[in-house]
């Protein structure tokens, strides 16, 4: 089972609506189109909140893992994705992309506010107490909901190594979570966060 996540930029003068028109649905009709890769997460950096690129879009491939790479590039070299992918890459440019392992099942995300964390590992960490951590963190917040706690795998990613999306009912509970990974004891070390919405959804 692996994630990839593709961080996306909007391309120098398209405007904002025309990169909504294309690249909102067209991921849905990649995930449409081929139903192994389901589209957790396709969303926006709002009120500028969070890292650049702006952009990004969470695939969970159940069953498979980097192999399905190959897979990706059958696809691509025998054209049959273009009518996805030719609109896409007018409006859109993936800076960097990385592969992960989930350490629960993804959640797809429907709004309208989420959280995300980009954390590092403390010394001493292990996968079985990050895993831990994070069980113990979606029990406390019911509230909410963990739609991805993740690992890199290898360097196949950009740095830090970890990320996590909690979807929140309003910006009411943001506050409490973000400010719980401020004081030491915790296997994960946060490098930084960012406030997404849906594409369409985000303020710039």
């Amino acid at each position: 089972m692996s994630v990839y996540i593709e961080y996306i930029s909007r391309r120098s003068g398209v405007p904002l609506n025309g990169f909504h028109a294309i690249a909102g649905p067209g991921q849905g009709r990649w995930a449409g189109q081929y139903p192994e890769d389901r589209l957790i997460l396709n969303i926006g950096r709002t009120w500028r909140l969070g890292p650049e690129p702006e952009y990004l879009a969470v695939w969970h491939t159940p069953g498979k893992g980097v192999e399905r790479l190959g897979e990706w590039e059958e696809i691509f070299g025998s054209g049959e994705a273009s009518h996805i992918e030719d609109p896409f890459d007018a409006v859109g440019r993936i800076d960097v992309a990385g592969f992960y392992e989930p350490f629960l099942d993804p959640v797809r995300g429907s709004g309208p506010v989420y959280y995300a964390e980009y954390f590092d590992w403390a010394a001493d960490a292990t996968v079985g107490g990050v895993r831990s951590f994070f069980e113990k963190r979606r029990s406390a917040h019911s509230g909410l909901v963990l739609n991805l706690a993740a690992d890199r795998i290898g360097k196949l990613g950009p740095d830090p190594r970890g990320v996590a999306f909690w979807q929140l009912q309003s910006y009411r509970e943001l506050g409490p979570v973000a400010r719980e990974l401020d004081g030491p004891g915790s296997p994960i070390v946060l490098v930084r966060a960012g406030v997404y919405a849906d594409i369409g959804q985000e303020i710039l």
